[in-house]
């Protein structure tokens, strides 16, 4: 049995089934089918010799890398290993006494929270409603006067996106309740238009949590930021470990971010593979395919379905085929999983499988 409760466990089905890392197709972890930048290798192997010296601390280069990338200022940046490394420490610097997840979401927020002693409610999106954002909902609610409120956009593991006007509109009513505001834009790079990046120097309390795991396809080298107010970025630096973020990590990085071609090329083939996947998909008798915005798709396993999401899982991971059981999300059950998009020639394999298997 499958022991981690999140996607990607490649090593560990390996072990347990006996398949070789290669012989698997991984659509539980949402990472960009291209892979890495095309410079990324040679930039790590060429600055090999920086594992002499400890990391720079403030990650210079990388910082600056970033803020060309996204146009904001450096004092506006802080890196860190990953951003579930985020997603532990924003809690223990600022200690919410309640806070609200938008739910279904991604469970290390919960976690992080817990760990503080933080009391936990959540607003749940629901299926009869496509799983979109209650915009007006969630703005009544946070007048219940919350501490913190989680908003992940687009949606893990639904994929929805929720408009960046709406996202706006919801921070203005939490800075009116005097809320911090932490939106997960794990995903937002697909959509990068639709980023409240800019809104940083305009609300203290506003947090966006950054990963470079999906779109740039290096979830091993663990790579995450914050964007935020100085002010608010000072005082989370203030608490954060040391040398969380390795040399060669912060100088490769840091110069593959202006590959534009490698970029454009992700979004195209992403949204066309993506169309392809849904369209094939939802010709599956009893499957229900959500309209996501990022790299993978969001599936109901309608009543009429025989076998659940959990049990479609154990059958597919023998031959060597890895998705998303939905099962344990907050709000969500056995009839909901999740496959990222990859390359047209993998996505064929987990089409005809489905075919074969869902009944």
């Amino acid at each position: 049995m499958i022991k981690q409760d999140h996607g990607g466990n490649v090593s560990e089905v390996s072990r347990i089934y006996g398949l070789a890392e290669d012989r698997i197709i991984d659509f539980s972890a949402n990472i960009n089918p291209l892979g890495y930048p095309p410079g990324l290798k040679d930039a790590v192997m060429g600055d090999f010799d920086a594992i002499l010296n400890y990391p720079d601390i403030d990650s210079f280069d990388l910082i600056e890398g970033l803020s060309a990338y996204h146009g904001v200022s450096r004092d506006s940046l802080l890196v860190g290993n990953g951003s579930t490394e985020f997603m532990y420490l924003i809690p223990m610097v600022f200690k919410p006494k309640k806070a609200l997840i938008v739910s279904p979401a991604f469970s290390e927020y919960e976690k992080g929270l817990h760990m503080v002693g933080t009391d936990v409610s959540y607003f749940q999106t629901v299926r009869e409603q496509g799983f979109a954002l209650d915009v007006m909902g969630l703005c009544d609610r946070l007048r219940e006067s919350f501490d913190a409120v989680y908003l992940c956009n687009p949606a893990n593991p639904t994929g929805i996106l929720t408009s960046k006007d709406d996202v706006r509109r919801i921070i203005d009513v939490a800075e009116q309740t005097k809320a911090m505001v932490i939106i997960d834009e794990a995903f937002i790079d697909f959509v990068e238009n639709e980023s409240v990046k800019a809104e940083i120097d305009r609300y203290a309390s506003l947090i966006i949590m950054r990963s470079m795991t999906k779109f740039f396809g290096i979830p091993g080298l663990r790579i995450g930021y914050l964007l935020a107010a100085p002010s608010c970025i000072e005082t989370i630096r203030r608490s954060k470990t040391p040398w969380t973020v390795n040399a060669l990590v912060q100088r490769a990085v840091a110069k593959v971010l202006d590959d534009r071609e490698y970029i454009d090329t992700t979004r195209r083939l992403v949204q066309s593979e993506r169309d392809y996947l849904k369209t094939a998909l939802r010709n599956i008798s009893g499957l229900t395919v959500f309209d996501g915005a990022a790299n993978f798709l969001f599936v109901y396993m309608e009543d009429r379905c025989a076998m659940r999401s959990t049990t479609l899982r154990d059958h597919l991971v023998q031959d060597g085929i890895l998705i998303r059981d939905c099962s344990n999300f907050h709000g969500l059950n056995d009839r909901y999983f999740r496959v990222a998009v990859k390359r047209c020639d993998q996505n064929e394999i987990l089409i005809k499988k489905l075919r074969e298997i869902v009944t």
